[in-house]
């Protein structure tokens, strides 16, 4: 789907605090990454973050979780593009593996012309 992009990435523990629970900024990279894919896919040209909304952390991700990374372009203005992005959590062993929704946010990105300067989308 051209208006979506997704990555699967493995929670380290060179990614997690003390107490193995990942930072919040690695997973607001995950999140920022996937989210410009999905928004230069739209745009068919290159796009730059411009503002990260409410992110909610519903459930704790911790080392050893394999992540899921899911951003859909939701509005498309002129120059601009907002993207949902969804973040799965996978945890394996000890029986069946389970998947949740662990964050959630929404992205804005605005797409730019080879000068860096915000370009219509569609145009």
């Amino acid at each position: 789907m051209e208006s979506e992009a997704r990555t699967l990435e493995m929670v380290f523990p060179e990614h997690t605090n003390p107490l193995g629970n990942a930072f919040g900024g690695f997973v607001l990279g995950l999140m920022d990454k996937v989210g410009s894919y999905a928004a230069a896919r739209r745009a068919k040209k290159p796009v730059v973050t411009v503002a990260v909304g409410r992110v909610e952390f519903e459930v704790p991700i911790r080392a050893g979780d394999l992540l899921e990374v899911v951003a859909r372009v939701g509005r498309v203005g002129r120059t601009s593009l907002t993207v949902q992005v969804e973040v799965f959590k996978e945890r394996f062993g000890g029986g069946e593996a389970t998947r949740v929704l662990a964050t959630r946010g929404e992205l804005v990105y605005v797409a730019i012309n080879e000068e860096g300067r915000p370009t219509p989308v569609d145009g």
